[in-house]
């Protein structure tokens, strides 16, 4: 019997999320997918940060697996 990988959604942009970071929790907004992997833990998003520092990136990858949903 053959088997079918089954789909899995991905962040939509707009999802409000967070990750840790060292010994601090970055804040940011989905902005679309970096690159599709073969789950949702290790496909890649690209996130806008909303309390990034001069110096650093306003825009960062980051896999699924890292990132945690606001509000859930």
């Amino acid at each position: 019997m053959a088997t079918t990988e089954k789909p899995f959604k991905t962040l939509p942009a707009g999802t409000r999320v967070t990750w840790h970071y060292r010994s601090a929790i970055g804040h940011g907004t989905v902005v679309g997918v970096h690159k599709l992997g073969t789950t949702a833990e290790n496909t890649m998003y690209d996130v806008r940060q909303h309390d990034h520092h001069p110096g650093e990136p306003a825009i960062l990858h980051h896999s699924g697996k890292a990132l945690s949903v606001v509000g859930s």
